[in-house]
């Protein structure tokens, strides 16, 4: 079949148009990831933050950079398959370039972040982590897998 000028102006368009349509739709799946992964960060600063009001805390604020070392953290464990704290070396190197003098970190598995909040907050040690009136920023690193949520806080004022 052979197609007039103009009639293959408008198949190589609608080609285009077809083929940056799926572009677009490819790249949506890894935007909504991303958004999502976002909102569990910001949902966790959130619980965090209404545990310290309901104690008479200030609200701690969210570091970015921080959370890549959180982030990556977290994705050892699910890849080890089991929860750890970082080394105290590791803890220097991730808060080495911020102003800090004390730290700390709370690590968990679970279904929801509501539930691991909720678990932090019964244990002794992580709730004084997450009450601690010298921490004044926070890093939160989490990963999915296989239906779990593995998440590493990092304090420190």
């Amino acid at each position: 079949m052979v197609l007039p000028r103009s009639g293959r102006r408008t198949l190589g368009a609608g080609i285009a148009l077809l083929t940056a349509g799926l572009l677009v739709v490819g790249t949506v799946p890894d935007r909504a990831d991303a958004q999502e992964r976002t909102g569990r960060r910001v949902q966790m600063v959130n619980l965090t933050n209404d545990d310290r009001q309901d104690h008479d805390r200030r609200a701690l604020r969210f570091q970015t950079r921080v959370s890549r070392y959180a982030k990556q953290h977290s994705v050892e464990m699910a890849r080890k398959g089991y929860i750890y704290h970082s080394t105290e070396s590791q803890l220097r190197s991730a808060l080495g370039n911020v102003n800090w003098s004390i730290g700390g970190e709370n690590v968990g598995v679970g279904g929801s972040l509501e539930s691991l909040q909720q678990a932090f907050m019964s244990s002794k040690l992580h709730r004084q982590n997450i009450l601690r009136k010298s921490f004044d920023h926070m890093a939160v690193g989490i990963v999915r897998e296989d239906g779990a949520l593995w998440i590493t806080v990092i304090f420190y004022g």
